[in-house]
């Protein structure tokens, strides 16, 4: 069951934004350098009068243009490294960084939740609410009312394995190790459906619209009208392996899965029978898969532990648009709906939560706090916060991202405001 872990405020260490480059300073030590050179020059063509010797001259010249470059404030600024931005040239320039607190504001404990790189037990739903799969059972958390409620407990020794909210209704859909599929409706506390077309573990699901799509060990991807009594309206079977992870495009059209066999898949609801690109960069298995809301045909994926890489690509051609390592196995990733920047959460072997600021791919913030690898991240409904959970039993909440719209902070605050102050 989950329960509020007192702790110790941790602090926070945030970043500092540098002073812009005092540009009148700057041109100043150019001007003087350039006179100094003229007048060097003019030095130099009177040696060469009065010795009027080639070899001399050259190696005056030699002699005069190193004394040039070590004395020269401009050879001097590009060698050494510098606190300013040197390219900061517009009156009104945006803050490179924004202070991310790097402690969690809030812990709970949430014990046998699994440590398993092929589960996905946690999210969050629009209504506010924390899903969370704990062995045989599932948990909500009320981020409002800090109410826990256990919605429902399967037969031992079946376990939880994956889970997902519905975003258009209070609707929750729970897979399982056996591969069963169950559509569970929070408000008439009831189970509406079950689906058993898998033979293998469900380890991930994903919605579009009234449809769920899973994922399985079966190497199938099930799409579902819940509406309906088929039992599935179409399969994917691309993958050679386990499918790790599923995320429909924003506009609900293309779905990308990433597997076991190290591929990412790009599928279009239009074209169900093959698969409109396969991407075999990766080295490891994928299961980190986002969108992004600001260019819906670009596609971020993590991978495993032996490949540890960012790779973003564009759906539109095909054509893989850029690629960092990120140092670490890579679990989960969510794309900020506010903010144009990417969260990771990793595993093997540091077991951090990283901020990175797009498009330039910069790391704007490390935040440690989990003993075990972070497999599970969800976002907040208002785009402010994520929740983290780990192997280490606990579930951590973090803020990171400004409000959409910051005029309005002061008058409509995040609901998780009114929570903060039970912190301890």
């Amino acid at each position: 069951m989950l329960r509020q872990r007192s702790t110790s405020k941790g602090k926070h260490f945030d970043r500092l934004v540098p002073e812009k480059v005092n540009l009148s300073d700057y041109q100043i030590h150019m001007v003087e350098d350039q006179k100094n050179e003229s007048l060097r020059e003019l030095d130099l063509n009177e040696q060469l009068r009065v010795e009027n010797s080639q070899a001399k001259y050259s190696s005056l010249l030699k002699q005069k243009l190193m004394e040039n470059k070590s004395q020269s404030s401009l050879f001097v600024y590009q060698r050494q490294p510098s606190k300013y931005k040197p390219y900061i040239f517009e009156n009104e320039c945006p803050s490179p960084v924004r202070k991310i607190a790097k402690a969690p504001y809030k812990i709970l404990d949430a014990p046998k939740i699994k440590d398993d790189f092929y589960y996905q037990l946690v999210d969050w739903s629009m209504n506010n609410q924390i899903g969370v799969g704990l062995g045989n059972s599932v948990y909500t958390w009320n981020a409002i009312t800090n109410e826990t409620t256990q919605l429902l407990e399967i037969e031992a020794p079946v376990c939880v394995s994956s889970i997902k909210w519905c975003d258009r209704s209070e609707i929750i859909a729970i897979g399982d190790d056996t591969g069963a599929v169950r559509i569970y409706d929070i408000v008439k506390a009831k189970i509406l459906k079950t689906y058993e077309n898998h033979n293998s573990r469900v380890g991930c699901l994903d919605w579009n619209g009234c449809n769920i799509t899973s994922g399985s060990r079966d190497k199938s991807i099930l799409f579902q009208d819940i509406r309906t009594n088929n039992d599935y309206e179409l399969s994917f079977q691309s993958h050679k392996q386990e499918v790790c992870g599923l995320q429909w495009s924003p506009n609900e059209q293309f779905l990308a899965s990433g597997g076991n066999d190290n591929n990412v898949m790009i599928q279009s609801i239009k074209m169900p029978n093959q698969s409109m690109y396969v991407f075999k960069d990766h080295i490891a298995a994928v299961k980190a898969l986002a969108w992004s809301p600001h260019q819906p045909n670009i596609l971020c994926s993590g991978g495993g532990t032996t490949d540890k890489c960012l790779k973003f690509w564009n759906t539109s051609n095909g054509q893989l648009q850029n690629s960092i390592d990120t140092g670490s196995q890579i679990c989960n990733m969510k794309w900020s709906t506010n903010t144009n920047e990417l969260v990771t959460s990793h595993g093997y072997s540091l077991n951090q939560v990283a901020v990175w600021k797009m498009p330039k791919i910069e790391r704007i913030a490390t935040l440690y706090g989990h003993s075990f690898r972070v497999l599970y991240l969800a976002l907040s409904p208002d785009g402010e916060n994520i929740v983290t959970g780990s192997g280490d039993e606990t579930l951590r909440f973090w803020k990171l991202f400004p409000s959409k719209n910051k005029n309005s902070n002061l008058v409509n605050q995040s609901k998780l405001d009114s929570i903060r102050l039970d912190i301890r």
